[in-house]
């Protein structure tokens, strides 16, 4: 029942939590559900409910309009960008208008011209500027999305070492958004392909683009049962099975056979070295980096794209940090003069 499972992206139902009988409002990713806990708003059918829990396999909700709700968009199936597609993209994009184009599709290519520009065939525009409280950093690489989201692992690799304190990224075919604690003033040094690829293996190891692969492939040689006679597992009980395995097998026998699949498979799937490469030297060195005041018209699709990948460094201390700093302020504790003495008596944490 469980070998040779073809992975396909399972849905749960939507209900409200007063009305388990009733007609759903929708259907969410179980992806998208595995990420969600208790409080936290996101919108479907055309109103934001508050996420109360999971029961029998239907996510249960009520009604909360009072916080900033997240967009549960589905990822469906995605073919890769050819670099030929690529290339012709780019090209339309050295016109100065597009009467080929619908009305709007041409407006908005006009908006980004006067915002900021327009990706150039060889060369890389890097887009910079201040967003929801963090600093975000658009790569347009049009390396397709495998390649672009190896460079999204690549980067925030190199963000961590110089730093900039990167939480997360997100790709499509055509671009990288990266967000983070501080603005990247620099995008030629991150780019350098001489240490861009310094140290990969040990980072990829404790990802979630990692974690993820390993994931499906052991679904797929059945040490992970999805179907059993009585039930199927659901996407969040087969997530923490597989982080648990991984997690063990990582640290106690790394050379693993399932961990050599899974590593091969990421860097022939998940991950793409060859397109990164291309795109490099296609560039040649030749970055046009635009720092802006707001969002840009090509980037703001990409805070609605699902897969967003965490990362899981010394940004979140940093974070910790202030806000410890900001409570002991606005507590009053941090201007109290701990007793002279070589071992403090007290302390305060949070």
């Amino acid at each position: 029942m469980n070998i040779g499972t073809i992975q396909d992206t399972d849905t749960l139902k939507v209900r409200m939590k007063r009305n388990r009988g009733g007609k759903p409002l929708g259907e969410i990713e179980e992806g998208f559900a595995a990420t969600l806990t208790a409080g936290d708003t996101f919108l479907i059918g055309g109103q934001i409910v508050k996420y109360e829990g999971l029961r029998d396999m239907t996510v249960e909700v009520s009604r909360d309009a009072s916080k900033k709700p997240r967009v549960a968009s589905f990822m469906g199936t995605k073919f890769a960008t050819s670099t030929q597609l690529s290339a012709r993209v780019q090209r339309m994009f050295t016109q100065t208008n597009w009467p080929e184009l619908p009305p709007h599709t041409a407006q908005w290519l006009e908006l980004q011209c006067k915002v900021s520009q327009l990706p150039q065939p060889g060369r890389l525009l890097v887009e910079s500027f201040p967003h929801d409280g963090r600093e975000q950093t658009v790569i347009y690489g049009f390396a397709g999305r495998n390649g672009q989201q190896t460079l999204g692992l690549l980067l925030t690799k190199r963000m961590e070492a110089l730093g900039l304190g990167p939480l997360g990224f997100v790709a499509t075919d055509y671009a990288t958004l990266i967000w983070g604690l501080s603005a990247v003033d620099d995008p030629k040094a991150l780019l350098d392909p001489s240490t861009l690829y310094d140290g990969l293996d040990t980072w990829l190891a404790g990802n979630a683009v990692m974690k993820r692969t390993f994931r499906a492939s052991a679904t797929i040689a059945g040490l992970i049962e999805r179907n059993t006679p009585q039930a199927r597992k659901s996407g969040r009980q087969a997530t923490f099975s597989s982080d648990i395995l991984y997690d063990t097998l990582h640290k106690y026998d790394p050379d693993h056979l399932l961990l050599d699949i899974t590593r091969e498979e990421a860097l022939r799937g998940l991950v793409d070295f060859g397109r990164i490469e291309e795109m490099l030297n296609r560039i040649n060195g030749r970055i046009d980096h635009r720092k802006l005041a707001r969002v840009s018209p090509l980037s703001a699709p990409m805070f609605l794209e699902m897969g967003r990948v965490p990362v899981k460094g010394d940004a979140e201390e940093r974070l910790l940090a202030q806000e410890a700093q900001r409570l002991m302020e606005a507590s009053g504790l941090a201007n109290i003069t701990p007793p002279p003495s070589d071992k403090p008596r007290w302390r305060v944490g949070f």
